[in-house]
């Protein structure tokens, strides 16, 4: 993404309690790491199964991974054993910033 920022979506069950704060967790972690973000937002996995082309990362829960598989090589998906775990939410967007070196930091 060469001069822009990361488009995420942060997907639960249904869009309003665990996405939530998986918002403000990712928020702090990118601000911390200095990942440039275009876009945060939060929603159900029902939402992300229809939009998740409109961004270039989606993290959800592992168990609901699999509903997005349809995007599979148009979309990175990060399904997280522990959503909410700031290790793990840093650890997706270092593996970003690993897997797509002209990403402006």
């Amino acid at each position: 993404m060469p001069g822009t920022g990361v488009r995420i979506l942060l997907c639960c069950p249904n869009g309003a309690g665990v996405s939530l704060m998986m918002k403000a967790r990712t928020a702090r972690a990118a601000r911390k790491l200095g990942f440039p973000v275009a876009r945060l937002h939060h929603g159900s996995i029902r939402e992300g199964v229809r939009t998740a082309g409109e961004y270039d990362l989606v993290i959800c829960p592992a168990r609901l991974a699999g509903a997005l598989r349809g995007w599979q090589g148009r979309v990175t998906v990060a399904g997280l054993q522990d959503p909410l775990s700031d290790e793990a939410l840093e650890g997706v967007l270092r593996a970003w910033l690993r897997d797509h070196p002209d990403t402006d930091t």
